[in-house]
């Protein structure tokens, strides 16, 4: 358990919470069974509860995973009361609080705001790697590497639709914490509380850009893959024309008949393979100007 105060307001983060931290929590803050049934591991709550002496919340944020190449949601429980923000976690969140201390915040609505803030653009950050992918698939869409880039654009789409589920919770918290929050700290928390709610439209956003973009990618790549097929489809085609007849006609010729043409002649054969090979090159001299294949 870490603490830290300045004149007007305490930061207590948590954790990995034991037996020990959960009956202090509860005999600092006057928790409900509930809530402290609530912190003995992560879950499922999307809203805030008011209490007399505190407000509870959970807060859910992406964390990349660079082995799976994917996010995970990673949660964040958060204890406020009028002069204290207590944080309790469930698995390592340093980088996510990196550089974050207490400073000047007058009261705890200040405080717990900078720290979802943090988070937040901890979010932010955390889309670079997004960005990253999709600059790449962009410079290699034009590359005739359609299966590679495909392959790319369904890693991508995995990761951006898990990113998009967790960063939607937390709007309905967010808005309860708002309509919460009010009564807790009176009128004038409603600002500050709006503008976590814009903050984390701002990510929203980003995520919604970058989601369009790679549908017009797979669309554009879908396109390229269906054009390299129409043209292989275009030559086999031309090659089947030119040859399919001359493969009847030497079908006619083969048949053991008295009044087959040419047969018997000297050199009958070379004539017809020679005719045969002559009208190939003339059909193909045409299909090319054509710009058939």
């Amino acid at each position: 358990m870490d603490t830290e105060r300045n004149t007007h307001v305490e930061w207590i983060d948590i954790a990995r919470p034991t037996r020990s931290d959960l009956a202090w929590l509860k005999k600092k803050f006057g928790l409900h069974p509930v809530i402290v049934d609530e912190l003995k591991g992560p879950s499922a709550r999307a809203h805030a509860e008011a209490y007399k002496d505190y407000l509870f919340f959970i807060y859910y944020f992406p964390k990349y995973d660079t082995d799976d190449e994917t996010s995970v949601r990673t949660e964040i429980d958060f204890i406020v009361a009028k002069d204290t923000v207590a944080t309790i976690h469930y698995e390592p969140i340093t980088e996510a609080l990196d550089h974050f201390a207490v400073r000047h915040e007058k009261n705890s609505l200040e405080l717990m705001c900078h720290i979802v803030e943090h988070l937040i653009a901890y979010e932010e950050r955390q889309l670079r790697h997004i960005r990253e992918k999709v600059e790449d698939v962009g410079r290699n869409i034009f590359k005739g590497k359609e299966q590679e880039v495909l392959a790319r654009i369904m890693y991508l789409k995995r990761d951006v639709s898990e990113y998009r589920i967790v960063v939607r919770l937390q709007e309905p918290i967010l808005r309860s914490l708002l309509a919460k929050g009010r009564k807790f700290w009176g009128d004038d928390a409603e600002i500050y509380l709006n503008d976590l709610i814009g903050d984390q439209l701002k990510v929203v956003n980003q995520l919604e850009d970058y989601r369009e973009t790679i549908v017009d990618f797979e669309e554009t790549n879908n396109q390229l893959m269906n054009l390299k097929i129409s043209n292989v489809m275009k030559t086999f085609t031309a090659l089947s024309f030119l040859t399919f007849p001359f493969v009847l006609l030497a079908g006619l010729f083969s048949m053991r008949t008295v009044d087959t043409p040419i047969i018997g002649l000297p050199g009958a054969f070379w004539i017809v393979a020679g005719a045969m090979a002559a009208a190939m090159i003339i059909l193909a001299i045409y299909f090319k100007r054509k710009g058939w294949f």
